[in-house]
């Protein structure tokens, strides 16, 4: 008997929860973490890796590409995609992201593979945040 349930192709569980779609767990996770430790950051970004162009007579469609989250924190942009399998072409199209950042000393990319990663990178960005903040005279 067939059934109408659609598998994702990497064997992820879409989700949805209060209206929003994840593609994963992991990706649920990290997108409740930035918000209980109340970083700036948008969701799912769409970025152009390579704009759209003609050659000969033909229209070449813009290479691009979805990243989970960009974290603006302290005057920084964190790229950040929570992804327990890396693709051959996720992989590829991360290489092209961080050469079209390269000269941006600002940014910076990166794949969280678990939620243990996940919580040992944002907490400790936000716990490097408090001390600045309190070396700088602000109290939380």
């Amino acid at each position: 008997m067939l059934s109408n349930k659609k598998f994702s192709k990497y064997g992820n569980n879409k989700l949805v929860v209060d209206g929003v779609k994840f593609d994963s767990k992991l990706e649920l996770y990290c997108y409740n973490l930035l918000k209980n430790l109340e970083f700036k950051f948008e969701f799912q970004k769409q970025i152009i890796l390579i704009n759209k162009f003609r050659y000969n007579n033909e229209n070449i469609r813009a290479i691009t590409m979805i990243v989970d989250f960009v974290v603006h924190h302290e005057g920084s942009c964190i790229y950040i995609d929570s992804k327990g399998f890396a693709t051959e072409v996720s992989k590829i199209k991360y290489k092209m992201l961080k050469d079209k950042l390269k000269d941006d000393l600002n940014t910076e990319v990166l794949w969280l593979h678990s939620q243990k990663e996940a919580n040992s990178y944002l907490i400790k960005l936000k716990n490097k945040e408090n001390v600045n903040n309190q070396q700088s005279g602000i109290t939380w």
